[in-house]
């Protein structure tokens, strides 16, 4: 099932037009609503998930939303229920920005601009409609952990200052649950000072304490793992000369994220560049500020004072194992051996903490544990950053204002698809960590970013930091990667079952993945052929679970408009692939040649009246 068709309906020549479409459309306030789809929203997602679509209005003249209600979607001929309350809904506001991303051809663009883009999720409950223009309506249902597989459905209510608009739902529960932690490592480093500043609270006050747990509870809901505590160490020298340290601020952050169920901590750079231009040759390590008590003056400490000492109080606190430490962001060839001295310092005075960094170079084996390259140079030298993961280090890929081109990234003026799909580059690449710098560096204008969206994915809210389109995006993006996981360990049992002994589940759920994306930059741009993608490895995920009657399939080759079929299933099964039956071996194997074009199969295997059903992507 397609997560969400585009509908389009009108009311009269005179009355508001509305029709839906999916998470990933860039809605702009002239994009003309789509003509003959269908006149409903339609979501799938496991149990335990949240979904999310679009429904767009266009008012003749000047009108009001009132309000958006959601009935609750009953599961037909069942009495299971998803309650109302498991509904959410934000009006879609407009960024005016009047250059593009510097370094992205148009075709890649969403839009040519000067334009509005569509990007940040009002908080607010009602909103005018202006005359002739579009305004977006993000809908979202939370699927209950306890909810049946099945079919639900209910009908959306938007009331207008006159009349009202009802618009039908159907959602689909898959058949698994999605878990509560997903595995892939995120950090997207958040600036407190602007989160007070534009919060309204004074900085470390108990209403900022507050906020931030705010904060950290909602990017746990958006899948964050990581996050960096920013100038939270006080060095003090007593009259004896002496050295103590002041780690409260320090703890009460990491309490916080940990609290909010955040499971790793990256601790700031000790170092950066000696002018702080990009060209630097060398790499300096910034002094920590130390209060003389005996002079009342103020000194600044090397690593050598402090950095033991942090790395104490780490494992007396018991946090040494969630610790990661960054060294110097993005060492480039000019100055990698500078770099590389400065690891070796922190190592020698840190030797228990792993060290992190973003890196544009690769022969860093013995330098770093934690490799985090820009994607770009995850291409260049994948073959590199992948002996060093073999020899044990995790491997990791980031993007900031860069890579444009056709890579994907999560600027404002590009089609929210290339947000969703990089987590498809993590299953892609083995990469097990994304890393992003901006989540809410919101002092610099939009016009003065090199690639609009870039410093920033949230907004300043009522509470805490409020969501976007691409925000949902790359929280979808992540959820798609642990659908590939979950995928990926449903397999392995069922080939152990069937015996086939040389079976890579990793690798057949790749099959999946190179559908949406098989390379870094020939990922597919149609947002349908994604939620077709998604949905086949979501029904793969059920099928694995059929204990009945295990199957496994595969597109062992395919020419022009032929595939041919491979699998295994139980004995003397009957195998119905692409129309075509066969009947599986006294081992169960089978192969069908298939007359296809469609990028996806389905396998259907019947034995004794029991029947389960695959669709393999035709690679």
């Amino acid at each position: 099932m397609v997560p969400v068709m585009l509908t389009m309906f009108a009311l009269s020549l005179t009355e508001i037009q509305w029709w839906t479409t999916h998470a990933l459309h860039n809605v702009f306030r002239d994009t003309p609503p789509p003509v003959g789809a269908r006149q409903e929203i339609t979501v799938s997602a496991a149990r335990n998930q949240r979904v999310g679509a679009q429904m767009v209005l266009r008012a003749p003249t000047d009108n009001r939303v009132e309000s958006v209600e959601c009935s609750p979607l009953r599961k037909q001929g069942s009495r299971s229920v998803i309650p109302a309350s498991a509904f959410r809904y934000a009006f879609v506001e407009y960024h005016r920005v009047n250059k593009n991303s510097t370094a992205t051809p148009q075709e890649e663009l969403v839009r040519k601009a000067p334009a509005d883009y569509p990007d940040g999720l009002l908080e607010d409950r009602s909103i005018a409609l202006q005359s002739g223009q579009n305004q977006p309506i993000y809908v979202q249902w939370q699927v209950p952990a306890n909810a049946s597989a099945g079919e639900y459905r209910g009908t959306v209510t938007v009331r207008l200052q006159d009349g009202q608009i009802q618009v039908p739902v159907r959602l689909t529960v898959y058949n698994f649950t999605f878990p509560q932690r997903t595995r892939l490592k995120v950090t997207v480093w958040m600036n407190d000072g602007e989160l007070a500043k534009q919060q309204g609270v004074e900085y470390l006050s108990e209403e900022f304490w507050q906020l931030l747990a705010r904060t950290a509870r909602l990017m746990r809901q958006y899948h964050h793992h990581t996050w960096v505590p920013w100038g939270t160490n006080k060095a003090i020298r007593g009259a004896d000369g002496k050295l103590r340290f002041d780690f409260n601020v320090l703890d009460r952050w990491i309490q916080t994220y940990l609290d909010a169920g955040f499971e790793f901590i990256e601790l700031q750079h000790v170092g950066g560049r000696e002018h702080g231009q990009w060209e630097d040759k060398n790499f300096v390590a910034y002094p920590l500020r130390c209060e003389n008590e005996a002079t009342g003056q103020t000194e600044w400490i090397p690593p050598e004072e402090w950095l033991p000492a942090l790395q104490e109080h780490l494992r007396q606190k018991g946090w040494m194992e969630r610790c990661m430490i960054h060294v110097a962001d993005e060492p480039i060839e000019v100055n990698v051996d500078s770099w590389k001295h400065l690891s070796e310092r922190v190592k020698r005075l840190a030797p228990d903490l792993r060290r992190i960094d973003a890196i544009h170079v690769p022969n860093l084996q013995g330098y770093l544990e934690v490799w985090v390259p820009q994607l770009n140079f995850l291409e260049q030298w994948y073959p590199q950053f992948r002996r060093a993961q073999e020899r044990g280090a995790e491997l990791w890929f980031y993007v900031a204002w860069v890579p444009q081109g056709r890579y994907p990234n999560r600027l404002i003026d590009y089609p929210l698809l290339k947000t969703r799909i990089l987590h498809w580059l993590n299953h892609l690449t083995d990469t097990t960590g994304f890393l992003h710098w901006g989540y809410n560096f919101w002092g610099q204008p939009l016009d003065e970013q090199l690639a609009p969206g870039d410093n920033w994915i949230v907004y300043p809210g009522k509470e805490a930091p409020r969501s976007s389109l691409r925000y949902e995006a790359m929280r979808e993006g992540i959820e798609d990667y642990e659908y590939l996981c979950l995928l990926e360990d449903a397999a392995a049992p069922v080939a152990q079952r069937l015996r086939l002994t040389d079976f890579d589940a990793k690798a057949w759920a790749k099959g999946y993945t190179r559908l949406a994306a098989p390379d870094y930059t020939n990922y597919t741009r149609d947002a349908e052929k994604l939620y077709k993608v998604r949905d086949a490895v979501a029904r793969a995920i059920e099928a694995l679970q059929h204990r009945s009657l295990p199957v496994l399939a595969w597109c062992a080759s395919k020419t022009e408009g032929k595939s041919i079929v491979r699998g295994v299933t139980l004995p003397d099964t009957e195998v119905t692939a692409g129309g075509k039956r066969v009947k599986a071996g006294r081992d169960g194997s089978f192969e069908v040649q298939v007359n296809t074009q469609d990028d996806l199969i389905p396998v259907e295997v019947q034995r004794g009246g029991v029947r389960n059903r695959l669709v393999v992507p035709a690679l």
